[in-house]
């Protein structure tokens, strides 16, 4: 808990009236504030927006506090823990920010206090004018489920409804030049000038000049791409164009090589046309050919008629002996197919007669085999009667399982098997001793390497960390990068001169810690170590590299104050571990000397103030310096050392060897004694088997005798069976003999009907030869009148063969008359349709005019003429015309969009033209104003500032230029973590910010911790010119979070100092120890006193 007390509108020198101290906190569950003065005093002269209270309840170190502020600048001191931070991040929580703003917890349950589900926040803001009361926003924050719940003036609201009344206010805590915590200065100082612009538009302008800047960023944004576009444009379109170019040669060839093809085609058409007409007129002729050939071949036909009469009528009587002929041939054929017909029955009956043969002999066959059956049934049943009237000896299984006797065995198996744990453990505890004596007899070894001692030593030193390097040694594969044992094992003095010297630098744990270069390798190795293996050890990690330590003065002017070299000079090891040292212990910065240095060395020393801390002689030397006290206020403490204990060659401890070959003794004696009994167990164990072996050979024997017995009389149980089984086999045997007689009788009567049914058979086919041999008879009867016929026709052709002749030739032509019609006709109606594909309305009377009068040939010599130019032309791309045509088309519609893109080019420059006007002199003014503020802090602390616009052409790189000057004789240099030192940095951040109070847009301004690393005279005057402006009237509220301050500085009545102080021995109420009215009377009496004196 921090109890708080608030100095306010008082001057300093007033030693009698103390009504300005007033009470702002307790120690104890509950801090009590008298708060209604404050608010009613400073309400009129609040900025709307402004911080008029803050109250918490269970918030980080606060059980309950309430801090009423003022209206100007609010300076919040106490000693770092006590809670003034906490103040920051219940403003920032309070208002609806996230936690990241603060760079602090990233939960927002981490910020209730321990112990506690909720912490309740309530911030009060100043109302703005037309409103009749404060914005008192309220915030309920769960731990368990990280929730929050917000009021404003007691009624439920929403995140967004809170955002959206900060924004109406004005209030970027989001902002650093607005809101700067602790965690967040180094962020400010790595702001980069653009990021700083755009900080410093939010925090000083007015929200239209924002607007302006955003839309002129989109503008140009736009500008660029259509910029961009329009240029990517024209570059195509004139990369077309020029490939439009070259393609020209081949367009004009290829528009020369179509006109001669469109020339040709209609050639062609034009032949087609001739080669219709010229078919059309052949088609004509050979019809009129036809009608002649007609009619001379009927008058020829009419003139001969009486001389071929005869001819005709002895070929009639040809015509008719050929289909007597013809008839008998048909008469044959039948009577060859019923003899055919015939024959079918006969070897149908011979095959029924061969196939009830078979089956005579088959049965005759079985009947045998089954009379020797019968035969050797009756041998079978006699013979096993015969065996069934002699009894066999008596069986009595019972007697003989008695005499095997399965009990002995098993109880001298189960003897054997009980021996098998005891020869396991045996082996298993000689195992065991083996491993202890091999890893005795390693320890023993290493004794007398310089590793051994070095782990030795370790293990006696520190047993944790030597058993998480055993386990790292087995594990090193599994990080991301090598981790490094103890130094004490991995680094070494390069001159043992030193060895005391380095250790008198270095504390235990510095030995004895592990190294890692990674957060994951950290992680893990901590998790095994402490966690798995519960070993305490220290695990460190250093990401910088060994040469980013750079020491703070070369050798040689070091040696000037006496000193040998640094720390790191004579120290090995590997790199990262060394770089580890140095960020702990600095020994980059750490100096040694084998001697004393002299009484001048040492003041020369503490004078320059490079070395703070070394080891000179058996002494080690720490120079402390309070510069908040000024610069004399440097105390130095100076210790001797003994000698070190680590890096030492110290002789291996006989006694420690001693032990060990104790110990390897006591394991070899216990070892015998393991093997004997090891050999004592084998012994019983072979004693055992022989005996189970000796049961089992004897078992078998009485087993083979009781199965013959047994088998025997099994055998002699089942005869009666047996003989009723053979008995029933043979009565079935006697059927079938039976059954195989009547078959065989049955078959015998078959055959007989199949040999009747065959002789039928034979005799109808015989009847169907004759009737063959009478056909055959009648059909060489018909054939010989058939030849004498055409005998008599031929000598009649042979008489009126030139009559004949004529017919036929005549004949002939009128054939091939015909023929050449139709194939006139075919050749016209191929050329028709030929003509008709592309002959139509538009173009028949012009083709039909240029094809008439003109042949086929003529049309084919002018082909030929114009392919033999075709030929001529050449064209080194065949698809050249096209590429032509297609790019004419591309370039057409890229010019349309060019056009379209150049037009809304000059839109977006018209309206950032007027938008750039109206902002960039406001800019320029507003720049102007901060810069005549920054100068001026600068001015008064004897050095020089400067802030400007740097306008580049690109608009996003439009920046905050700032250069300071520190010293006398340089030039205005540009602020950046590189040229400036942290305390000037700080310096100029606070004068930036300083500089923007006065154009503040914000109602509050919040600066933690901003003056720390600042030297007392930059403090000092950055404070002047905090109060100087921060205290004007009608200018924004400003809060400074700091750990401590100079005296003697100065005070403004309209600036509230809060003191927080915290502690186990504070009071409950704040008014007896803590009372600062009675602080203060006791400084003035001092001072008083010390007037006095003087």
């Amino acid at each position: 808990m921090a109890p708080t007390t608030s100095l306010k509108r008082a001057a300093p020198d007033d030693a009698d009236d103390y009504s300005f101290l007033r009470r702002r906190g307790g120690d104890g569950p509950r801090a009590y504030h008298d708060t209604d003065t404050t608010a009613n005093e400073s309400a009129s002269t609040f900025q709307p927006g402004a911080i008029v209270r803050v109250k918490l309840r269970n918030f980080v170190t606060y059980s309950e506090a309430q801090f009423s502020l003022g209206p100007n600048l609010n300076m919040v001191i106490g000693p770092n823990g006590t809670g003034k931070s906490s103040l920051v991040c219940a403003i920032c929580l309070g208002l609806g920010y996230p936690p990241n703003v603060l760079g602090r917890a990233s939960t927002f349950g981490d910020f209730v206090k321990h112990g506690n589900d909720e912490a309740e926040l309530e911030v009060e803001l100043q109302r703005k004018p037309e409103d009749a009361e404060n914005y008192v926003i309220g915030l309920v924050i769960r731990r368990e489920d990280n929730s929050r719940k917000f009021t404003i003036n007691g009624s439920r609201s929403t995140l967004k409804d809170v955002q959206k009344l900060m924004r109406s206010l004005r209030i970027q805590i989001d902002n650093l030049c607005q809101f700067l915590p602790q965690d967040k200065v180094a962020e400010f100082a790595g702001l980069t000038p653009v990021e700083l612009l755009e900080k410093t538009l939010h925090a000083a302008a007015p929200q239209d000049m924002i607007v302006w800047q955003q839309e002129l960023k989109q503008g140009f944004k736009e500008q660029k791409e259509v910029q961009s576009i329009t240029d990517k444009t024209r570059e195509d379109v004139k990369r077309m164009e020029d490939k439009q170019r070259l393609l020209q040669a081949d367009v004009d060839k290829l528009r020369e090589r179509k006109a001669i093809q469109e020339a040709l085609i209609k050639l062609k058409q034009l032949r087609l046309i001739a080669q219709y007409q010229e078919a059309r007129e052949h088609f004509n002729d050979a019809r009129m050919r036809k009608k002649e050939s007609q009619r001379a071949y009927k008058r020829l036909e009419r003139s001969v008629a009486p001389a071929l009469e005869a001819v005709n009528r002895k070929q009639d009587y040809s015509r008719k002996v050929r289909g007597v002929v013809t008839l008998r041939r048909r008469e044959l054929e039948q009577a060859v197919a019923e003899a055919d017909k015939a024959l079918g029955p006969v070897e149908s009956a011979s095959g029924k007669m061969t196939q009830i043969e078979n089956a005579i002999r088959t049965e005759e066959d079985n009947f045998k085999d089954k009379r020797k059956r019968m035969g050797a049934l009756r041998k079978e049943i006699t013979d096993l009667k015969a065996k069934y009237a002699q009894e066999p000896k008596e069986f009595k299984a019972g007697e003989w399982n008695l005499q095997i006797l399965d009990h002995q065995k098993r109880e001298k198996q189960q003897k054997a098997l009980d021996l098998v744990p005891e020869r396991d453990a045996i082996k298993t505890e000689g195992y065991g001793l083996r491993q202890q004596k091999m890893a005795l007899v390693q320890e023993l070894e290493a004794l007398d390497s310089q590793e051994g001692q070095l782990l030795n030593q370790l293990k006696n030193m520190n047993p944790d960390a030597a058993a998480g390097w055993a386990w790292l040694k087995d594990n090193q594969g599994g990080f991301e990068k090598e981790v490094f044992g103890p130094p004490m094992l991995t680094c070494s003095v390069k001159d043992k001169r030193y060895k005391d010297l380095v250790q008198s630098m270095l504390q235990g744990s510095d030995f004895f810690c592990f190294t890692t270069q990674t957060r994951a390798d950290h992680k893990k190795l901590s998790d095994q170590l402490y966690g798995t293996l519960g070993l305490s050890v220290t695990v460190r990690t250093c990401f910088s590299s060994l040469d980013s330590f750079k020491p703070p003065m070369p050798q040689e002017q070091l040696s000037r104050y006496g000193f040998d070299g640094y720390v790191l000079d004579f120290l090995d090891g590997p790199a990262p571990v060394l770089a580890m040292l140095c960020a702990e212990k600095r020994l980059h910065q750490s100096a040694l000397s084998l001697n004393e240095i002299s009484d001048d060395q040492f003041e020369q020393i503490q004078k320059d103030e490079l070395i703070n801390y070394f080891s000179a002689g058996r002494k080690f030397y720490r120079i402390m310096r309070r510069r908040e006290y000024g610069p004399g206020a440097v105390s130095t403490r100076v210790t001797g050392f003994s000698e070190g204990r680590f890096w030492t060659d110290q002789p291996v401890d006989g006694s420690e060897k001693l032990e060990i070959r104790r110990k390897i003794e006591e394991i070899d004696g216990k070892t015998d004694e393991l093997l004997t009994k090891l050999k004592e167990v084998a012994e019983k164990h072979k004693t055992l088997t022989g005996e189970i072996k000796e049961l089992e050979e004897k078992k078998s024997g009485l087993m083979a005798q009781k199965n013959q017995l047994q088998a025997e009389f099994t055998q002699w149980n089942g005869l009666p069976d047996k003989i009723d089984a053979k008995e029933k086999v043979q009565e079935r045997t006697q059927k079938e003999l039976d059954e195989a007689k009547a078959r065989r009788v049955d078959l015998m009567r078959q055959l007989d009907d199949a040999t009747v049914d065959m002789s039928k058979a034979v005799i109808k086919h015989f009847e169907t030869l004759g009737a063959i041999r009478k056909t055959r008879q009648k059909l060489l009867e018909a054939q010989v009148w058939e030849l004498e016929a055409e005998s008599d026709v031929k000598c009649l052709k042979d008489k009126n063969a030139e009559i004949t002749a004529r017919l036929e030739d005549e004949k002939a032509k009128v054939e091939q008359a015909k023929k050449d019609v139709e194939e006139f006709r075919q050749t016209a109606g191929e050329a028709q349709d030929k003509v008709s594909e592309f002959l139509n309305d538009e173009n028949r009377v012009a083709l039909l005019a240029a094809a008439r009068d003109r042949t086929v040939a003529e049309f084919e010599g002018s082909i030929t003429a114009e392919q033999a130019k075709l030929e001529m032309i050449e064209a080194g791309n065949p698809q050249a015309l096209e590429e032509y045509e297609l790019y004419a088309q591309k370039i057409e519609q890229i010019r349309h969009a060019a056009e379209n893109q150049e037009t809304r080019l000059a839109q977006l420059n018209a309206r950032i033209e007027e938008i750039q006007s109206q902002w960039e002199p406001r800019l320029d003014e507003l720049v102007g104003q901060i810069n005549d503020a920054f100068s001026y802090n600068f001015e008064q602390i004897s050095c020089a500032g400067e802030v400007g616009v740097h306008k580049d052409a690109d608009f996003d790189k439009w920046a905050i230029d700032i250069k300071v000057r520190f010293r006398q004789g340089e030039t205005l240099q540009r602020l950046d973590q590189h040229r400036q030192s942290g305390g000037e940095r700080a310096v100029s951040t606070i004068f930036y910010l300083m500089a923007l109070q006065a154009l503040a847009q914000a109602p509050f301004r919040v600066v933690d911790e901003i003056n720390q690393g600042m030297d007392p005279r930059n403090e000092r005057m950055v404070h002047e010119r905090m109060v100087e402006v921060a205290c004007r009237e009608h200018t924004s509220q400003y809060f400074l979070i700091t750990p401590k301050l100079l005296s003697e500085l100065r005070y403004d009545p309209r600036m509230m100092v809060h003191v927080i102080v915290s502690g186990e021995r504070v009071d409950q109420t704040s008014t007896t120890k803590m009372n600062f009215g009675k602080f203060v009377q006791i400084q003035k009496r001092l001072k008083a006193q010390a007037g006095r004196l003087r």
